[in-house]
């Protein structure tokens, strides 16, 4: 699932958006204190919903933002632990959303207590995580001063201890990652469980076709408000997305009692967009393996220790899991979508880097026929994505703000596909490319930076052996 389905604008135009943006030193000034005023969980015999209150203040004036989450109670679902952990962290993830707003220096929880080790924990997810909204919003701010966490002293929060069993929940994002590890793990643990939240089309047609498997979450922001105030000028721009899904993900393990929730992030999530006063600016820092190690550490020590979060693909790169998804996938190759500008409508727009890149990945794998029906063109010989393009693969260049590769695969994927034609048949995208002679290891590293347990490394260890890339 990918954090790139975050809504970043909120359908306001971004000329429209640059043009009326109040100044971040201002919006501090104006606006001195967000509250995290409390949380609720609300249970009948159909559904549990958490239910999250915050406040922002604009000198006298308050403004409350409902926040809710809902799942529908079956079989799968068992509720009788103390909760509050869990949700009181999936709270205080959430509340970016609303917190970007004004981004004060000072943020109250009300409903709970942190340690000092929390507090310094959420400050880098936070300073991190709006890496993308502090350069786009041009702002200069460092981690220790973007916030203050000031907490109530009580209630203090207890780990949670569950029995789990050894059963994978799979968030589905609708892209050829989740579906990549569904489909090696499913014969492996056939209980698995896939978990999607707000579902796409792409993602309710795998949900559909295994009910018994099926988690579906809903998820409602207080869009109104949100979009009110970015009407009137206050800040608007990414948030870490994934480390929401992380939370949410270990309250579903514990609900369920699985112990693994495997993500789909692959290695180059790693690599940073830009770097902006000495600091990595990386639209994927939640997918990092940063994030997923810190993550951990904070769940095992402040949440549960029977519930495993990590990613399957962590070891693999793009042009694996491009491989894999040929070879795994293909009756999904015309449901699957990647493109965050067309998911809503089921549709691969053509136009944005998501597409341009899921396309060069897989046009080494997929014949050109196919591929052309699957994006209803020839991407490569769309002049118009010259600029995309570029962004894509030239080092110099700013990367795009997207959930894509690194320019290494990029241009060996591109490259492998230059060399497949004849010079006078070259799409336009690639008359003007030079191909890049560097050597690009295809080596996999599975002792490397991951966190998969022996028998998931032996699964994908297997598979990978397979491709004979």
């Amino acid at each position: 699932m990918s954090n790139c389905l975050a809504i970043l604008s909120y359908n306001i135009p971004i000329k429209l958006q640059m043009a009326i943006m109040k100044n971040f030193e201002t919006l501090r000034e104006e606006n001195n204190k967000f509250i995290y005023k409390n949380y609720e969980i609300v249970e009948s015999d159909s559904s549990i919903a958490l239910h999250f209150l915050y406040e922002l203040y604009e000198g006298e004036v308050v403004t409350p933002f409902h926040h809710r989450i809902e799942l529908k109670k079956d079989e799968k679902l068992s509720t009788n632990f103390a909760m509050d952990t869990a949700v009181f962290h999936i709270g205080l993830a959430e509340a970016i959303s609303y917190y970007k707003i004004a981004a004060p220096k000072e943020f109250y929880i009300e409903c709970g207590y942190l340690t000092q080790q929390q507090k310094e924990w959420f400050k880098k997810l936070y300073f991190n995580g709006l890496g993308e909204f502090i350069y786009l919003n041009k702002i200069n701010v460092t981690q220790d001063d973007l916030v203050e966490f000031i907490t109530a002293d009580e209630p203090k929060f207890a780990k949670v201890v569950r029995e789990t069993a050894e059963r994978a929940i799979i968030p589905i994002g609708g892209g050829k990652d989740s579906l990549v590890s569904y489909e090696l793990l499913k014969d492996v643990f056939p209980d698995s469980l896939l978990f999607s939240m707000n579902p796409i089309i792409a993602s309710k047609e795998i949900l559909d076709k295994h009910p018994e498997s099926a988690i579906e979450l809903k998820r409602e922001l207080d869009l109104e408000k949100i979009l009110d105030f970015n009407k009137r000028g206050y800040l608007n721009g990414h948030i870490p997305f994934s480390s929401i899904v992380g939370f949410i993900s270990i309250w579903l393990g514990l609900l369920t009692k699985s112990r693994y929730i495997v993500l789909s992030n692959e290695s180059s999530a790693n690599e940073e967009n830009i770097i902006y006063n000495g600091q990595k600016i990386n639209h994927q820092y939640s997918k990092s393996i940063e994030f997923e190690n810190d993550f951990r550490w904070y769940v095992k020590n402040f949440v549960t220790e029977d519930v495993e979060y990590f990613s399957f693909l962590r070891p693999l790169d793009e042009i694996h899991i491009a491989k894999l998804f040929s070879e795994h996938a293909r009756e999904h190759f015309f449901t699957f979508r990647s493109c965050n500008v067309g998911s809503k409508r089921n549709e691969w727009c053509g136009k944005c880097p998501k597409c341009l890149f899921t396309y060069i990945m897989l046009c080494n794998y997929i014949d050109d026929v196919t591929l052309q029906k699957i994006f209803g063109k020839d991407m490569l010989d769309d002049e118009e994505l010259r600029e995309l393009f570029d962004g894509l693969s030239q080092s110099e260049a700013v990367k795009p703000f997207e959930c894509v590769g690194t320019y290494d695969e990029v241009n060996y994927a591109l490259t492998e596909k230059h060399k497949s034609y004849k010079a006078e048949k070259l799409p336009k995208l690639l008359q003007s490319y030079k191909p890049k002679e560097i050597f690009y290891n295809l080596e996999v590293d599975f002792d490397g930076k991951n966190n998969l347990p022996p028998k998931f490394k032996e699964v994908l260890r297997e598979q990978v052996t397979k491709l004979h890339l």
